[in-house]
């Protein structure tokens, strides 16, 4: 296969940035496949050998649920891969979007993770940073295939007299990463285990089992195995739903549950899981920072789909000011002021009054920053029949005429007042009014 474009260093697209690499489109010559080449600059030191293992990773695996390396290409200081092309998104983000989602469509996502797991661990190789952003899909259609990517953590191991050599370098993702790690204990391929049974957590409820303040309150839960199964949030999934989630998430991984059997479990062979859409009902908030959730009254907006939203905006954005100066890029005295839940037209998201701009991320990434410079007129308007949720609006309009239509605010008066308030402060000629 021979792409043009990234590797002749044409002004190719860029499909996405990492720490290391980017990744851009190319076109296969001679088909006219379209192909994704991430262009790797030559680390030094001991950075060699890890990107070394991920390119001999990725040329080993020949799975429908791995994305696929078709060549690489080496000049003296640049690695060109060029791989399968995914363009249907993170899968997470495809739930988000999705009006209906069961425990059923949990537990078919279960099993292709866990069989893909099982065809890695069986070649000799274990992910090590399991998470969603590492599940995206071939392509946009209803049934797209899922592709478990980035093995830029994953390290080769190989049977041993005990079966395989142990692991001992400290790597992964917080949240999903696995006690074992963060004891700096020799740890194997069952942490991808245990990142399975977060994921596959957060696919039931919404939310992740472990959580806090700050990363090393989060490690203390994991490193002590300590989560819940919390009423009201976990009340429609099954027991064999919950069984199967606590065998994966067990501190000794010598008593997790290994790839074969997860796959026998009961919750995954039965044919009586529910199809019940987990999207239907009141919204109940997901756990903030440092808190488990608390119920609250019906604020109209799905349930199940709220929480994926919140939690698709947390995993993207991150928490705290400085996650929030990054994201939309605003002055470095910036502060929060407010956040909110509302939708803009139909995206569901989060609206945030901060010092000089009024911004909002949607649960599927769509970004907008409205400077308090900018902005001409807030009124509070009518809902939309067919937006979602049953908050009232806030209509934006920005001196050009641009309108920008938020929805489904449950606490509007209080947005509206901290708007007015802010805009007051920082001396913006907005004209405020109901209509």
């Amino acid at each position: 296969m021979r792409a043009t474009s990234s590797v002749n260093g044409g002004c190719a697209t860029l499909l996405g940035t990492g720490h290391f690499s980017k990744v851009k489109l190319g076109i296969n010559r001679k088909t006219g496949e379209k192909v994704a080449i991430k262009i790797i600059v030559k680390p030094t030191g001991s950075k060699i050998a890890m990107l070394k293992t991920e390119v001999d990773i990725m040329t080993k695996t020949e799975h429908p649920n791995v994305v696929k390396l078709y060549k690489v290409h080496e000049t003296t200081t640049v690695l060109y891969l060029v791989m399968e092309l995914l363009t249907g998104g993170e899968l997470f983000d495809r739930i988000v979007a999705r009006g209906h989602y069961s425990e059923d469509d949990a537990r078919k996502l279960t099993v292709v993770m866990l069989k893909a797991v099982l065809y890695l661990h069986e070649m000799g190789i274990a992910h090590r940073d399991l998470k969603p952003e590492n599940l995206l899909l071939k392509d946009t259609s209803e049934e797209a295939a899922v592709k478990i990517t980035d093995f830029g953590l994953s390290k080769i191991f190989a049977d041993s007299a005990e079966g395989e050599v142990i692991m001992k370098t400290s790597c992964g993702t917080p949240g999903y990463v696995a006690p074992e790690v963060l004891v700096h204990e020799a740890y194997s391929s069952q942490v991808d285990l245990w990142s399975i049974g977060v994921i596959v957590y957060i696919l039931l409820c919404g939310f992740p089992p472990f959580y806090g303040d700050n990363d090393a309150q989060m490690f203390r839960k994991i490193k002590a195995g300590s989560f819940k199964f919390l009423s009201p949030y976990w009340d429609k999934i099954s027991s064999d739903a919950k069984d199967f989630v606590a065998k994966l998430l067990v501190v000794d991984p010598k008593k997790r549950m290994d790839c074969r059997a997860a796959l026998t479990h009961r919750w995954l062979v039965s044919e009586q899981v529910s199809m019940k859409n987990l999207f239907d009902g009141s919204a109940k908030p997901a756990p903030t920072a440092g808190a488990a959730p608390e119920p609250e009254a019906d604020s109209g907006v799905d349930t199940m789909q709220q929480m994926f939203t919140d939690f698709n905006i947390d995993r993207k954005v991150g928490q705290g000011m400085e996650a929030l100066r990054k994201a939309f890029d605003l002055p470095g005295d910036a502060v929060r002021l407010r956040k909110s839940r509302c939708a803009l037209v139909s995206q569901l998201g989060a609206f945030y009054v901060t010092s000089y701009h009024l911004c909002f991320i949607g649960g599927l990434g769509k970004k907008l920053a409205v400077p308090f410079s900018d902005l001409a007129k807030c009124a509070k308007a009518k809902r939309f029949k067919m937006s979602p949720g049953h908050g009232h609006a806030i209509h934006l309009t920005t001196k050009d005429g641009t309108v920008h239509q938020f929805n489904a605010f449950t606490d509007r008066e209080e947005v509206f007042k901290a708007i007015a308030q802010q805009a007051k402060t920082v001396a913006a000629n907005v004209v405020f009014e109901d209509m």
